[in-house]
């Protein structure tokens, strides 16, 4: 079974161990870049992998591109292999902000073709509310195979909003 919209602290303590499961990371707090890496660093759930905002999940800001433009989909697959998210893997996302940084990563996998990922519900907080294991260790990772097909179908620029606001289709 796939979960790929959220997924329950139980259900991921039940499969934390499975070697077809990858659990990333996404806390970063917007006043503090470098907070959610040291949060990691500190303890986080074991075996997940660490995504940072700015550094993975985003291309460089530049002049018009807001302040977190989408990642190029080679470099970010490339990132995603590394971290083990392959063909058939579960993969799990989360964060300590209700979601808000989890689901960009939620969003980029649907985006790039890969379906089997989930945002745990309730996050960071709930895991540790719960008392569950966390870990300082940072996780041995074999590399994975993952071919992206980016649905470029799942966006739309400025351009072609504006262009459907002035045709009254939205």
């Amino acid at each position: 079974m796939n979960f790929t919209t959220r997924i329950s602290t139980d259900d991921l303590a039940r499969n934390l161990d499975d070697p077809h499961w990858v659990v990333i990371d996404c806390r970063f707090p917007r006043t503090d870049p470098e907070g959610g890496r040291q949060a990691y660093m500190k303890g986080h759930i074991p075996g997940a992998r660490y995504a940072h905002l700015d550094d993975d999940l985003a291309a460089p800001a530049g002049s018009g591109t807001g302040r977190h433009p989408l990642p190029d989909a080679e470099v970010l697959t490339d990132k995603l292999c590394r971290w083990g998210v392959g063909v058939n893997k579960q993969v799990v996302v989360y964060d300590d902000s209700f979601g808000s940084m989890a689901v960009r990563l939620w969003w980029l996998l649907r985006w790039l073709g890969h379906d089997a990922v989930a945002l745990l519900d309730g996050g960071f907080p709930a895991w540790q509310k719960q008392g569950r294991e966390l870990s300082a260790e940072i996780p041995v990772v074999r590399p994975a195979e993952f071919h992206a097909a980016p649905d470029d179908g799942m966006w739309v620029d400025s351009k072609a909003m504006l262009e459907a606001l002035r045709q009254k289709r939205v």
